[in-house]
């Protein structure tokens, strides 16, 4: 049964929508309408129909690290429309019918057909800005987006009999949306492959989960990359043709590698048949495969390019931003090599991997933010299984990896229509969390809470307010106290930030947010003034052994001659989702 805990902290009165099963035949064109048709015959779908055309700009505002931004988005929205009016017209001319068709019939205006672009945009968005250094994305340590989407394929000695399991999260700032009105896609195409998608009522998108008859699975995942375009394929389309025309991983590197790619991305391709998974990365330049090493029976991919020819003019906005996607890929890759040493993998114990929430350097540690598979943001998670041709999706309330999953047969023989299936059904596979019971749940909501108003442009009293309270609550969470430093910063209360930073190092012991703990209570410190402190804060950082805190230790020592800024400390930039500040 869905437990009560799994319910996100943004609404914890509304009950989620039954999983709504969709089956659609002919053209593309005339699987679009019946979509649209089926959608007004359910209902469900107003609140991700009235999301979309807001999304980039809430994105953009929502990574906004200091209030003066905000106003950013706002001022680049007509540029922005413009360039998606350009990419929609680079879409295949049957996908984009598709698209019009599924408006029209589902009462909304075509127009509305470009913002299934929304993700392309938004990337592309932030590499333009990271290629000419414009506004406020012209210093590099500031976090601009917020990516966190993580997979795991397994096959061979990692699973329980042997046979490929591809899970994933999609981690996405649209809370309240997705994880409301979860829903599956069956296509049954006049030419080509049947193939399925999992989505959400309202979004007739294949490119974020998508698989088909012959095994193969696709998951899509956002990189950050300087070339990017407005005149190549988008994500939706990529993935849409993958899912109906490939059969074998060869034929999804060719449909990759077809025509330029428009945005930034990174493709986690399973195929049962072949017992194998592959990373097929992209941007406007190129096109990159990464296999997994040696005999490994397993590849992650989070958010950062893997082939060495892909990083170059990668865009990796700050150290706590590279922490963030490395550490959730290495905590996968414990897991699978858990699995080959003897915890094989079945569909429940990878799943319960989506929820999880510990420390990649010190499992110990149990985080609410940070390098961590489950997210605030976290509204779909799945685990595809295409021996048995069953898919096991998420129907609870963010973090979806937390909550209880559904298990859907691939059915493609059903004619066109809907079924609502109840949730009740749904089985719970999260390992026991401290976060369930006690301070650390009251916590925990109230940095839910936070990250995700903060993931949506909402209203930065209240992210400081809750942040505030979740740290008070719950001291001996140092993500928290970092987070809740940074407001007493903005606040202009800098005693009590250098509290809440040397609280926060009282109870870490993960190298890299040990170091980030002893730079901004070095800086902090050095304007109480406590000048001793500010030092014995220094040496200590210098001490510790972390590949990404070097930069980190180069600009605090260099910060005993000329202390950090005291207007930047008290405009100091604030990622909720990250886990991170600077």
């Amino acid at each position: 049964m869905i437990q009560p805990d799994a319910i996100s902290a943004i609404d914890t009165e509304t009950t989620p929508l039954p999983l709504a099963v969709f089956h659609l035949r002919g053209s593309q064109t005339e699987m679009g309408a019946q979509h649209g048709r089926l959608l007004q015959q359910i209902g469900g779908w107003h609140a991700t129909a009235a999301y979309y055309p807001k999304m980039v700009e809430q994105m953009l505002r929502g990574s906004a690290l200091r209030p003066v931004e905000r106003h950013w988005p706002v001022v680049v929205k007509p540029l922005l429309e413009l360039l998606a009016a350009r990419l929609e017209r680079h879409r295949p001319a049957d996908l984009r019918a598709r698209t019009d068709a599924f408006m029209r019939a589902a009462g909304q205006h075509p127009r509305e057909a470009r913002h299934v672009l929304a993700m392309d945009m938004f990337q592309n968005a932030v590499g333009l800005a990271g290629r000419h250094m414009l506004g406020p994305f012209a210093d590099p340590w500031q976090q601009r987006a917020v990516p966190a989407c993580s997979t795991l394929m397994a096959w061979g000695p990692a699973t329980e009999d042997g046979r490929l399991l591809h899970a994933r999260n999609f981690d996405f700032p649209g809370v309240g949306v997705w994880d409301m009105a979860p829903a599956v896609v069956f296509c049954t195409p006049d030419a080509g492959q049947r193939y399925a998608f999992a989505t959400s009522r309202g979004a007739d998108i294949p490119g974020i989960t998508a698989w088909n008859e012959s095994g193969l699975t696709v998951t899509a995942h956002t990189r950050l990359h300087r070339d990017v375009t407005f005149s190549g394929a988008a994500i939706v389309d990529l993935c849409h043709d993958i899912a109906r025309k490939a059969q074998t991983l060869a034929d999804a590197e060719a449909i990759a590698r077809e025509r330029t790619v428009a945005s930034t991305w990174g493709l986690a391709i399973s195929s049962g048949a072949e017992q194998r998974g592959v990373v097929i990365e992209c941007h406007a330049s190129g096109v990159a495969v990464t296999e997994p090493q040696g005999d490994e029976p397993w590849q992650a991919c989070t958010n950062h390019y893997l082939s060495e020819s892909l990083r170059i003019r990668e865009l990796a906005p700050s150290p706590g931003w590279s922490w963030h996607t490395h550490s959730r890929k290495k905590r996968l890759e414990t897991a699978a090599r858990a699995a080959v040493a003897g915890e094989s993998f079945d569909v429940s114990t990878l799943f319960a991997w989506l929820g999880d929430g510990r420390d990649a350097d010190v499992p110990s540690i149990e985080r609410v933010a940070g390098g961590v598979v489950a997210q605030a943001t976290s509204v779909q998670s799945v685990v595809l299984d295409p021996q048995r041709q069953t898919t096991h999706l998420s129907v609870g309330r963010c973090p979806s990896g937390r909550g209880a999953a559904l298990a859907i047969p691939w059915d493609w023989s059903a004619g066109v229509g809907v079924e609502e299936r109840s949730l009740a059904a749904g089985v719970r596979h999260a390992k026991p969390s401290r976060f369930e019971e006690g301070d650390a749940k009251v916590a925990y909501r109230h940095y839910l809470r936070a990250a995700q108003l903060g993931a949506q442009g909402g209203d930065l009293t209240l992210v400081h307010e809750h942040l505030s309270i979740a740290a008070e609550t719950l001291h001996d969470e140092p993500t928290l106290q970092l987070l809740a430093g940074a407001v007493a910063l903005r606040q202009g209360h800098l005693p009590e930030a250098l509290r809440l930073f040397e609280r926060g190092l009282v109870a870490e012991s993960s190298p890299f947010p040990k170091g980030r703990l002893h730079a901004w209570a070095s800086r902090t410190a050095a304007h109480v003034p406590d000048r001793a402190g500010a030092e014995r804060h220094r040496d200590a950082l210098a001490r510790l052994g972390h590949p990404l805190l070097g930069p980190l230790q180069e600009r605090v020592a260099t910060e005993a001659q000329k202390p950090f800024p005291l207007e930047k400390l008290r405009g100091i930039g604030l990622h909720t989702l990250l886990g991170d500040i600077g």
